[in-house]
């Protein structure tokens, strides 16, 4: 199987550390693009054109950063997802909740990108950043449910905030969220982070 990527985008590196985590990293070949860059033949892939995609042996490649850690996760010998009931509900709630902080984050950056100086909309920006706060005050309230072992939500949770500090460095989330911040300390030094970290 291939797993293509690219080392900045924050949806693939949940992809990569779900790879890690569940054991099947060592079985997958990783291709980093530059998904913007239109790769020749990737929209065969991935008609959408945004990573992370996963070509596997036996089917239809797989997109959708979800999508793939799921399969990974089938894949694999650690178990990431829970098993039904209130623990796969709770790792669900946590994956939206990053999915939300991302999805806000991405939004406010493309703005920049492409409207910048006095262009840029900020009444989206100040609506997306809102989202995004509230995301980080639930996931500071509910905290104590990221201790464990590690889940798909814990995941996508660290690289929400990975992200927040790659592309919004100048943004002081931890301040007032100590819980939060003190648990993404922790589980930042997960080899399966330290590998993916885009910055490194």
């Amino acid at each position: 199987m291939k797993l293509i990527y690219s080392a900045a985008s924050p949806y693939a590196r949940k992809a990569r550390v779900t790879a890690i985590e569940s054991g099947v990293g060592s079985e997958l070949e990783f291709e980093d693009i530059l998904p913007w860059e239109d790769p020749a033949g990737y929209r065969d892939v991935n008609p959408v054109g945004k990573v992370p995609a996963l070509v596997r042996d036996d089917g239809l490649p797989l997109y959708q950063s979800n999508m793939v850690c799921e399969y990974l996760d089938s894949q694999g010998t650690t178990k990431l997802y829970p098993d039904p009931g209130p623990a796969r509900w709770t790792a669900l709630r946590q994956i939206a909740a990053a999915d939300g902080i991302l999805d806000a984050s991405v939004v406010v950056r493309m703005e920049g990108m492409f409207h910048e100086d006095d262009t840029a909309s900020t009444k989206l920006i100040d609506r997306q950043e809102l989202s995004v706060n509230a995301a980080l005050d639930q996931l500071e309230a509910e905290a104590g449910e990221l201790n464990g072992p590690v889940t798909i939500g814990q995941v996508a949770v660290a690289c929400a905030l990975g992200y927040r500090d790659f592309r919004f460095a100048g943004i002081d989330w931890r301040a007032s969220r100590p819980n939060l911040a003190a648990w993404f300390a922790v589980f930042a030094e997960r080899p399966s982070m330290i590998e993916t970290d885009p910055e490194a």
